[in-house]
This record gives C-alpha cells, sequence and structure tokens, in this order.
C-alpha cells in the first residue's frame, strides 16, 4: 500500500473585496486543472496497480516525489482557495453542509459499488463463493461499516485481489479524504471563531509558514535537501473517527491546503506576479524536482504555477468541468477500475493499453456518478438553505445572507472536494430556483 499511497493518495479573484482575482469568477481553468489533476493519478497508478513498479517520476526526483504526489498536492492547493472562500462566504453550518454533500454522496455510492457489485465480480472471476464472501467478517459488509466515514480501516474485502500486482486493496485513492476533511474542519473552526474574517489575511499565511518550517527543518538530514514529500519518520496520531494518521502526510498536505487558503485572502500575490513570476516559479519547480528542496521551494512553486495556470487557462478550454465535473468520480472510481483490469490480464497488453483501458472504465464510471449521485446530491443544497445556522452568524462575523452574484457562487460557494469536483452551473440553477 505505500507504494501506491504515494501516488493518491480538490479567473483567480480577490478573497473579500469586489476586485477580480483567485478564485471568483467563473472564468478560470479550475475544471481543466481538477480533470489533468485526476488523469495524473490514473497514470501514476497504472505503473504499480498494472505492473508492480515504482511511481513515475521518483526516479527523476531522486526519490522526493512522484506523479501522484504532485496531482494530489495539486488538489490540496485547489481546494484550499475554494473552500476558504466558501467558508468566508457562507454560516458555518451551511459550509459544512456544503461539504458534507459534495463529498459524501459520492464516496458512499462508491463504497456501494465497489463492495455489493465489484468484490462478488470479483469472487465469481476467482472461483470463491460469493455467499461465502458476505458472510466474512472482512467481506462487503465489513467494508462497508469500516470506511463510510471517510477513513479507510479495512483496505481489502474477504482476501480477493491476492493475484494482482499489487494484492489485496480495492481503493487505495480514498486515503487522501481523511486528510481533506481534516482540513475542512480546521477552516470550519476558524471560521465559527470569527478568526477567517477578521485575521485571516495573517493568520493562514502563518499556518503555512507554520508547516512550512517543519519540513524546511526536516530536509537538511537528507543528501542535497532531498527530503521525500511523505517522510517515513512522521509521527502517527490517532482520532476518534479519522483513525490513525500520520504527519508525515498531513504536513505537506496542509501546507498545500494553506498555499491555497492564504491566495484566497491574497490574490494581488498571482495578480502582480504576471508571466515573468510563473517563469520564475517554473525554473525553480523544475530545479528543485530534479536537484533537490522540493519540499522547501518547489511545493511553493508548484501552488503558484496552478492559481496562476487557472487565471490564464484560455477561453475555449475554461469551459472545461463548468457544467459536468467528473473529476471526482474519475479519482475514486479509478483505482477500482485499475484493480479489476488487472484481476482480468489487462495489463499484459501493456503500459498504454492498459491506461486508456483504465481511464475509458473509470471515466463511464465518473459519468454515471456525476449525473446520477453527486450533481442531484449538490442541487439539495438549496433545500437546505437557511438564513441562520449552527452558530447564528456566519464566518463574517455578520448575520447570514445570500450572495447576489451567481459567479461568486459557482465558484466558491460550493469549493471542491481535494480540489475536485465543485460544479458552478449547479450551484446556479440551484441559485436561480432558491
Amino acid at each position: 500500500m505505500d507504494a501506491v499511497k504515494g501516488v493518491a493518495g480538490a479567473g483567480l479573484s480577490a478573497g473579500t473585496g469586489g476586485t477580480p482575482g483567485p478564485g471568483r469568477s467563473r472564468e478560470n481553468g479550475f475544471g481543466l486543472l481538477r480533470l489533468l489533476l485526476a488523469l495524473a493519478v490514473v497514470a501514476s497508478h497504472a505503473r504499480p496497480l498494472g505492473f508492480g513498479g515504482g511511481n513515475p517520476g521518483t526516479g527523476v526526483t531522486r526519490g522526493q516525489t512522484d506523479l501522484g504526489t504532485l496531482a494530489v498536492c495539486g488538489f490540496f492547493v485547489l481546494s484550499g482557495l475554494l473552500v476558504t472562500r466558501s467558508a468566508v462566504r457562507l454560516p458555518v453550518g451551511r459550509f459544512l453542509l456544503h461539504r458534507a454533500l459534495r463529498l459524501l454522496p459520492g464516496l458512499w455510492c462508491c463504497l456501494l459499488v465497489t463492495a455489493l457489485v465489484v468484490a462478488p465480480a470479483v469472487a465469481w472471476h476467482e472461483g470463491a463463493g460469493v455467499a461465502d464472501l458476505f458472510g466474512r467478517p472482512d467481506g462487503p459488509w465489513g467494508y462497508l461499516a469500516a470506511n463510510w466515514l471517510v477513513t479507510v480501516h479495512q483496505y481489502g474485502i474477504g482476501g480477493l485481489l491476492g493475484a494482482v500486482p499489487h494484492p489485496y486493496a480495492f481503493d487505495g485513492s480514498l486515503w487522501s479524504l481523511r486528510y481533506e476533511v481534516l482540513a475542512y474542519l480546521v477552516v470550519a473552526v476558524l471560521a465559527a471563531a470569527g478568526l477567517l474574517r477578521r485575521a485571516g489575511r495573517l493568520l493562514v499565511p502563518l499556518l503555512a509558514v507554520g508547516c512550512w518550517a517543519v519540513l524546511a527543518a526536516a530536509a537538511p538530514g537528507y543528501p542535497g535537501l532531498r527530503a521525500p514529500t511523505y517522510a517515513p519518520d512522521g509521527i502517527g496520531f490517532d482520532l476518534p473517527v479519522f483513525g490513525t494518521g500520520s504527519t508525515a502526510q498531513l504536513v505537506p498536505l496542509f501546507l498545500a491546503f494553506a498555499l491555497g487558503a492564504s491566495a484566497a485572502f491574497h490574490p494581488g500575490a498571482v495578480r502582480r506576479g504576471g508571466a515573468g513570476a510563473a517563469a520564475v516559479a517554473t525554473v525553480v519547480l523544475a530545479v528543485s524536482l530534479r536537484c533537490g528542496g522540493f519540499t522547501v521551494v518547489g511545493l511553493p512553486a508548484l501552488a503558484y504555477l496552478l492559481l496562476w495556470a487557472a487565471e490564464h487557462t484560455p477561453a475555449p478550454l475554461r469551459a472545461v468541468g463548468r457544467r459536468h465535473d467528473y473529476s471526482y468520480g474519475l479519482y475514486v472510481y479509478a483505482f477500482p477500475a485499475q484493480q479489476v483490469l488487472a484481476e482480468l490480464g489487462a495489463n499484459h497488453w501493456g503500459y498504454a493499453p492498459y491506461l486508456v483501458s483504465s481511464v475509458l472504465c473509470a471515466g463511464a464510471a465518473a459519468v454515471l456518478s456525476w449525473h446520477l449521485v453527486e450533481a442531484p446530491a449538490l442541487r439539495l443544497r438549496g433545500v437546505f438553505r437557511r438564513r441562520t445556522n449552527l452558530f447564528g452568524r456566519s464566518a463574517t462575523g455578520e448575520r447570514p445572507r445570500e450572495i447576489a452574484s451567481p459567479k461568486v457562487d459557482a465558484v466558491s460557494g460550493g469549493g471542491s472536494t481535494a480540489g475536485i469536483g465543485e460544479n458552478p452551473a449547479a450551484c446556479r440553477r440551484t441559485s436561480k430556483r432558491h
């Protein structure tokens, strides 16, 4: 699981003012970036899942990171921006409701499909008794009971998939969701305390600096500052509901999230930099990936490049993901699809055919997930809309009120899951109806 865990694991606008900047206008490339990041995770998974190889990019970066880890960090950057803007704008209760409606229905459907459809089909293919499978404590019912609250406590189902290159795990991509939800909760606590609006411009960057300082302090312990993104000597923790985790993943992912969140309060940092700053960030990222120092300078450079790219995405490509966002479904369904394809021997066709088959299968599941589960769930936000919330006030410290502009609601009203998945069109339709 460690090899795949490293792989997989959500225009820019001003944070609170009226000036365009990160995350505010619908005219941006967030949809395209989310889709590309999800595809990068699928491509990165293809080697360990299909062929038992290492993660792509590990050798080039001399063990610092890999393609999938870069993609997951990218998701957290985008999620930090969009989710923070949502928390500033919405009452805390509605913010948490939006996050739950975006994350949980798609996750629960994926778990159900995996446990009740995929696992029995694999059992039949392996010649195991389907009835016996459901009677095992680690069978489908145990899988659902162990994993329904975001954190994955059980990766396998009934000892199936034992002969594939990455044995037993059905959906390793879900490991990152616990850290995403922890980031949501930190934002919600700050919003409930009134700190997000009153002191967010200072506090959020300070949180980013704190995470960065932890990584910077660890980097000199590795030759050439080539510290792995997920350090092997992280401190473990055990939280109620979330279960076990480690600072090895928490710190770099929270840094990525905090960098995106900081852009919500300091949009000028991206807007004023222009193409020159983007070129410098590109050089810094490339040199750090190859020579060392990625966790110190490369990760911040990656965050800047993603935010800059979202603002400067060519106009024809800005429509990608605007009406139908399949990136979340692609992320959560790709792993089981690749495992099943390996079980059926599709990996014997070679890397490219196996990857294409994986994208097609996971893409079909993502389309169904979006239209049958995710989009209908997002429309429920309007049903539960209230002028007060659990704490009586919004994160701004003012009485909650609706935002008049559908453009603001479209991008930042719901945020995204690990940078994956907000649908502006669904937000606009809900805004008009309610």
